[in-house]
């Protein structure tokens, strides 16, 4: 089993940084936070979420069967065969679908729990002024853009966006503090916004 999670790993490490975390008596394999496998009874699962699990499924892999107080469970995890397993560009293969829709899944529970508010730079005033101009998830506001945003609070807005705030946007959707915004991109938006105010006069 040794030889066996020291290649797993190997090819795990492949899609970023490798941690484990205990789950059902064996372990979870988790690349860039991101749950991919589990290793149980000496057998290696892959996680099956969004497109992962039909692929998965239609391909006959066996799901893992859990028993919990006698009750058979159905998990969301998919085992390797040996077939599998003697050919490494096939579970690199399987391997990056469970990856990506593990990283998937974990962007879009993200982006149902973050709230506006909770970004970098933003705050309950400025949620509820994007919430009264159908802004209302950090979705929405990615979708936009900071321009497009700043553009509508100028337009719908009660109170005159400031140039702060439009760099505050576009760092909140970079996910970053202001302070630390790339120069160059602070530079374009203090064009744009002088050339914006100069054309309402």
């Amino acid at each position: 089993m040794d030889e066996k999670f020291f290649y797993l790993s190997r090819l795990l490490g492949q899609f970023g940084e490798l941690k484990r975390k205990n789950h059902f008596g064996g372990f979870c394999l988790l690349v860039n936070d991101a749950i991919v496998g589990l290793v149980l009874d000496g057998d290696f699962y892959l996680r099956g979420c969004l497109m992962a699990r039909s692929h998965f499924e239609a391909s006959g892999l066996n799901r893992l069967v859990y028993s919990k107080k006698g009750v058979p469970l159905e998990m969301r995890y998919y085992q390797i065969s040996e077939q599998i397993w003697c050919n490494e560009a096939l579970i690199l293969q399987y391997i990056e679908l469970a990856y990506h829709s593990a990283i998937e899944e974990l962007k879009q529970k993200k982006a149902i729990t973050m709230r506006i508010k909770d970004l970098p730079n933003m705050n309950m005033s400025v949620e509820r002024a994007l919430g009264k101009i159908g802004i209302s998830q950090v979705d929405d506001l990615r979708t936009m853009g900071a321009k497009a945003c700043f553009m509508k609070l100028k337009q719908y807005g009660k109170h005159d966006p400031s140039i702060q705030l439009l760099i505050g946007l576009a760092a909140a959707i970079e996910g970053c503090h202001s302070a630390v915004l790339p120069k160059t991109i602070k530079q374009e938006l203090i064009a744009w916004y002088n050339s914006f105010e100069l054309n309402l006069v």
